[in-house]
């Protein structure tokens, strides 16, 4: 959404175990808590006869990596202009610290 331009509401979610619940559900329910783990999770997922769920982690405040840099970089400036001018300055913390990492300059 972020990365779209727009403010989040309503769409938080507790830390949910989407593994447990598929399993409650008699489903095959795997987690891939590190990035090391993905692989495997997937293997064991597409190696059952049947419904899986991979539950994969991933930092909450990353944005996604649309095709288009120019794409990415318009968006989040402006979920950040809405988000400081509906008083949610401070939402822009988090994405900030997570996602600088991604600037070229800053490697």
């Amino acid at each position: 959404m972020e990365a779209g331009g727009i403010v989040n509401y309503g769409t938080d979610l507790d830390d949910l175990d989407f593994a447990a619940v598929a399993r409650a559900g008699g489903i095959v329910g795997v987690h891939a808590d590190r990035a090391g783990e993905l692989d495997d999770a997937l293997r064991e997922a597409f190696a059952h006869d049947g419904p899986a769920v991979v539950d994969a982690r991933t930092a909450g405040q990353e944005l996604s990596l649309p095709p288009n840099l120019t794409y990415r970089v318009k968006g989040f400036s402006l979920f950040a202009t809405r988000a400081v001018l509906s008083g949610e300055g401070d939402e822009l913390l988090e994405p900030a610290r997570t996602n600088l990492r991604e600037l070229p300059l800053l490697h």
